[in-house]
This record gives structure tokens, sequence and C-alpha cells, in this order.
């Protein structure tokens, strides 16, 4: 069967288009992506004040080196200045986990964001699983968006309660 030239147009123009539209997805707006390497590869070699050992630590490095092509969720490029404040603030919580703090009470010198509440939240979990509650890290992360609505129908507010 013979393609009529219209057809044949119609295929080569869909293809151009699929190829065009797979390579613009190879590109990167990512923002942030050296202090997302400093501030990962800091908190990275903290966790070891949490339990990890040096392979384990290694193999964060490594793993974060990678995904912090994607940039910082803020989307912001926080500057050197910040990005050492929030290098130095993991590393002081890091200490106060091995000087054996239960809360981040016990940690007063790094301070959270208004939000949080350092009697609930411990070292170890600032450093391996929220380093934005540190008021100097709060940038890594996206802003709240204040008054939209979540896909539950709560707002911004409810959703955080859930």
């Amino acid at each position: 069967m013979r393609v009529r030239p219209e057809l044949r147009h119609l295929f080569a123009a869909a293809f151009g288009l699929l190829v065009g539209s797979a390579a613009s997805a190879c590109g990167t707006d990512a923002v942030g992506i050296d202090a997302c390497r400093e501030i990962e590869s800091a908190r990275c070699e903290a966790t070891q004040a949490c339990g990890a050992t040096e392979a384990e630590a290694m193999h964060c490095i490594d793993l974060y080196r990678d995904q912090c092509l994607h940039g910082l969720q803020s989307g912001q490029e926080p500057g050197a200045d910040a990005t050492a404040r929030c290098v130095e603030a993991v590393h002081a919580v890091a200490a106060c986990a091995r000087a054996g703090a239960a809360t981040m009470v016990d940690c007063p010198a790094e301070p959270l964001v208004a939000a949080a509440d350092p009697a609930t939240i411990t070292p170890c979990v600032v450093i391996a699983r929220k380093p934005e509650q540190l008021a100097d890290c709060a940038f890594v992360a996206k802003p709240a968006d204040t008054g939209t609505t979540t896909p539950s129908g709560n707002d911004a507010g409810d959703a955080a309660m859930e």
C-alpha cells in the first residue's frame, strides 16, 4: 500500500514534534544546584551523629550529588552567605545530637522556624528529614501556599493539621 504524500508529511511532522518535545524535556531550569549539594553534603555527614556509618554518609553524599541536579525545592538561589549559614546550622545540630540532645529544646543555639515546636522535634529528625525547620535553612523548601485549596477541598491550613 502506498502512503499518500499528505499522510507522509503528517507522520514526519508528528515524529518531529515527538522528538522535539522529548529533547526539551531533557533541559533543566534547576536553581540552587551548588547550594543544594553543599547543604545535602553537610546533612549526609551529620547523619553520623545520629547513628549512620561513614559508608552510609558517603553513599548519601553520592546520591544527593545527582539529586541536587533538580535544584532546591524553593526554586530560589539562596546565595553564598545563606548557604553557609544553613550548613553551619546543620553542623551545630549535629553537635547537639552528638551531645545527646533529646529535642531541639536542648539545642537553643539553632532556632527553628516559628511554626516548629522545638519540644516535639529531635536533632536527628531535623538533620535527616526536616532541615527546612531550621530558621537558617527555611529557604530550601517551597514556601507555604497560603489561602489555596488542596485537592481534598481543605485549605492549606487544614492540610497541615491532617
